[in-house]
């Protein structure tokens, strides 16, 4: 049974970030106005929070994520997820991804990191597949949030051709 006590501070910050992480992804492949960058990272999280939610009662993974959520960490937890984040923070500004491609494959790896900590510590395989159904859940929600290719909030689609095939993307690839 998965709990936040199965993984360190860091591997569970990279559990809770890979989801973040793909709805970047869908902020970046038709980046909106300043505006609609408000509301696609507003629903990055929204989504994230209301999906661990309704699927808390799902597994034990989902479960720990609602605990995370719902609970203020120790101050020893603060200053480890702070010093993971600024390490993180570090690393890509060190390799700053140079292409959407780079950028793709940087996420791949987040979020394959992600899976292979919950595989080795015992996530089930309703834990996996609700935790890439999130994903896919955050990625929409990030893409719905605004439009695309309108002016002062004229005009434009929901979700543009772009977003559409970087969702086409992670659908395929979370798919299990």
């Amino acid at each position: 049974m998965i709990t936040r006590d199965s993984f360190s501070v860091e591997e569970w910050a990279g559990i809770v970030s890979a989801p973040a992480a793909v709805g970047a992804l869908v902020v970046t492949a038709d980046p909106s106005g300043p505006m609609g960058l408000i509301g696609e990272f507003r629903a990055m999280t929204d989504s994230l929070k209301a999906y661990v939610e309704a699927h808390a009662g799902e597994g034990s993974l989902m479960a720990a994520m609602k605990e995370y959520i719902n609970t203020q960490p120790s101050q020893e937890e603060q200053d480890q997820l702070q010093q993971w984040a600024e390490g993180q923070q570090e690393q890509m500004k060190a390799n700053k991804p140079k292409t959407p491609e780079e950028l793709h494959q940087r996420i791949r790896e987040i979020v394959g990191v992600a899976i292979a900590t919950l595989q080795e510590k015992g996530a089930t395989e309703e834990d996996l597949t609700t935790f890439r159904a999130m994903m896919v859940s955050v990625a929409e929600a990030v893409a719905n949030a605004s439009k695309e290719g309108g002016f002062l909030g004229f005009g434009g689609t929901l979700v543009s051709k772009k977003e559409e095939s970087i969702l086409a993307e992670i659908r395929q690839e979370l798919a299990g």
